[in-house]
């Protein structure tokens, strides 16, 4: 499991296997610690209009890890991929309440798309994740996950409690730069 909340970058890629053989060339010179656990692979996501795609994430337990997700043809990602080519799909943030955190995004006046409705997977019921638009963020889509660990099986494991975001405020370093939306406005 990531260190923090950032917990990975995700890639669109057309060949899934040469994409995981390329990255381990790439972090074995940068960043030898993604390969010291076993890749979480999944052969088939099994729900939803993007079913049949297949996925890899090298774990890191000290930093962000890297994921790609091979689209399976005729779904809305593999029509995006024949589209605009291999890219970076989304940037993911985990936190135990993602409904909460959606409600707490869409209050502060953030774009949540499909009004920031959950999403589960049907082959892990513990994980529930959300995707905040790219008008807010400037052109990247964020998804907002239940964090997860690795158990060096391959898998990943629900890992509850690990990130919490309690709201604005939270962190008050930074209120005189972004006050928040929910914050009284002072007397003139």
């Amino acid at each position: 499991m990531p260190s923090g909340p950032f917990a990975h970058v995700c890639m669109v890629v057309r060949d899934l296997d040469k994409a995981v053989e390329d990255w381990t060339k790439i972090l074995r010179v940068l960043d030898p610690a993604s390969l010291e656990k076993r890749i979480v692979k999944y052969d088939e996501f099994s729900g939803g209009a993007d079913a049949g795609m297949k996925w890899a994430t090298f774990v890191n337990d000290g930093g962000t890890e890297i994921q790609f997700i091979q689209p399976a043809p005729g779904t809305p990602m593999g029509d995006r991929l024949e589209k605009v080519g291999e890219h970076v799909h989304h940037l993911c943030f985990a936190t135990d309440d993602v409904p909460g955190a959606m409600q707490k995004l869409k209050a502060e006046g953030i774009q949540v798309l499909g009004d920031g409705a959950t999403y589960n997977d049907p082959d892990m019921p513990w994980q529930k994740w959300s995707w905040v638009g790219p008008k807010s963020t400037h052109g990247c889509l964020i998804e907002v996950a239940s964090p997860y660990q690795s158990h060096n099986d391959g898998k990943w494991h629900h890992a509850p409690g690990k990130f919490a975001y309690n709201g604005p405020g939270e962190h008050p370093s930074f209120a005189e730069i972004v006050p928040s939306s929910s914050a009284a406005t002072p007397a003139e």
